[in-house]
């Protein structure tokens, strides 16, 4: 059986074993890494590497920061602010939610802002005496739909402009992506607010026994607003301003590395707290669906599936219907690899299929961006996603069922926009 075959069929079974939650996600996940070594398809190394990875190194690093939060006493405040804004309705903290994530996942990285809004939406719901669980999926999902409103807010996007620079393309502008970035993320406030809240886990499916390790002992509230709360926040505004610089020389998984080790030295939260802020859950499952990745792309499956696609598509199909089969594969595919890894297999398939189409290329590239930042049916497509997969003990579906709404939203956004601002 060829590599790309078996590939295929352990990411089947695992998608079965995912809706289906016969395992734990994480258990699943190391399960088919171990799988596709035995097959031979990835070396052993392969499946461990993702623990020293950027990915990793990022997540471990924004937990201990968000952690940080409560154990200074910021989150308490800043809950308390908010609630004086929004109220103490389900609705009215899920607006203030939506909005800040979005606002602040337009500049930095999707997962860095979950990791540090996520110990103040569950110290505001506590304190409002609301379901945790319902207000952790609008988090993730704006911290991925938001990040379509500029060119940094996904490392995707970056990604796809580079890679459309060096296939003879013009690259995407700083703020071109906001051009229908705006409207899905406008879109997917509203669709919360109206109607997806409906498709939310009922009730509060939440771990209170983790939340409780999670939020830890607060250190005195006056005490939050002299040393240790000014070092906190001044520590977490220079993390969060040096990732939005996104200087190549310091890559944010080593800035968010600096400033966990700053905050511990610092005493904004203690090693030991430091150590059980880390959810190995949502580490083991990012390191298993990365050595899937790796696997999809190694083996030729991922490829095997794009150009399957393409030569459905054909050469005879009108332009949208291309832009609607690329958009659509690229968000399938998104919600079982890594973004990052969606955009450098399909970008280069793609773009040259859409100019030898006489399509636009500028307006693929940019349905590549949205649909790879569309991580919605499944909780191991994103980083963001997995991050609130154990605070809320959150299921498969309690991630699809929203997710299909948001998902079409976004499909009619790019069908729309998309040939408005770069005709076809």
């Amino acid at each position: 059986m060829q590599q790309s075959t078996i590939t295929l069929t352990v990411l089947l079974i695992m998608a079965f074993l995912f809706i289906t939650e016969k395992f734990p996600l994480a258990l699943t996940s190391m399960s088919g890494a171990a799988v596709l070594v035995l097959a031979g398809v990835i070396e052993v190394p392969t499946m461990f590497s993702a623990f020293s990875g950027s990915t990793v190194v990022l997540l471990v690093s924004m937990m201990i920061i968000g952690a940080s939060l409560f154990h200074t006493g910021i989150a308490g405040k800043m809950s308390d602010r908010i609630i004086q804004l929004t109220g103490t309705s389900e609705k009215g903290i899920m607006i203030g939610t939506l909005v800040s994530t979005a606002v602040l996942s337009s500049i930095c990285s999707g997962v860095a802002v979950v990791a540090m809004m996520l110990p103040i939406v569950i110290g505001i719901s506590t304190k409002a005496r609301v379901s945790v669980s319902r207000q952790l999926i609008p988090l993730c999902f704006a911290a991925s739909f938001a990040g379509n409103l500029t060119l940094v807010g996904a490392a995707s996007n970056v990604i796809v402009s580079g890679q459309m620079k060096i296939l003879g393309v013009r690259p995407l502008s700083f703020l071109e992506l906001g051009k229908v970035g705006l409207p899905i993320t406008i879109l997917g406030i509203l669709y919360f607010i109206i109607a997806g809240k409906a498709f939310l886990t009922p009730g509060d499916s939440s771990d209170k026994d983790y939340l409780d390790l999670f939020m830890g002992k607060a250190i005195n509230q006056d005490e939050a607003g002299s040393l240790k709360g000014v070092l906190n926040l001044v520590i977490l505004g220079a993390v969060l301003a040096a990732m939005a610089l996104d200087n190549d020389a310091f890559p944010m998984h080593l800035v968010a590395a600096l400033g966990a080790m700053v905050m511990v030295l610092t005493g904004c939260i203690k090693e030991n707290d430091a150590y059980k802020a880390v959810d190995w859950s949502t580490i083991f499952i990012v390191a298993g669906m990365s050595a899937v990745s790796k696997a999809m792309d190694s083996s030729g499956a991922a490829k095997l599936l794009s150009t399957s696609v393409a030569n459905l598509i054909g050469t005879d199909s009108s332009k949208l219907l291309v832009l609607f089969v690329i958009i659509i594969f690229t968000m399938f595919l998104t919600n079982f690899m890594m973004n990052t890894t969606a955009a450098i297999l399909l970008t280069p398939l793609f773009i040259p299929l859409a100019t030898g189409l006489q399509i636009n290329p500028v307006a693929v590239g940019v349905g590549i961006c949205v649909a790879a930042s569309s991580p919605f049916l499944t909780p191991v497509g994103s980083g963001t996603n997995t991050l609130v997969v154990k605070p809320g003990n959150l299921k498969f579906m309690d991630f699809f069922r929203p997710g299909l709404g948001i998902s079409a939203i976004i499909l009619v956004c790019c069908m729309v926009f998309i040939p408005l601002f770069w005709p076809l």
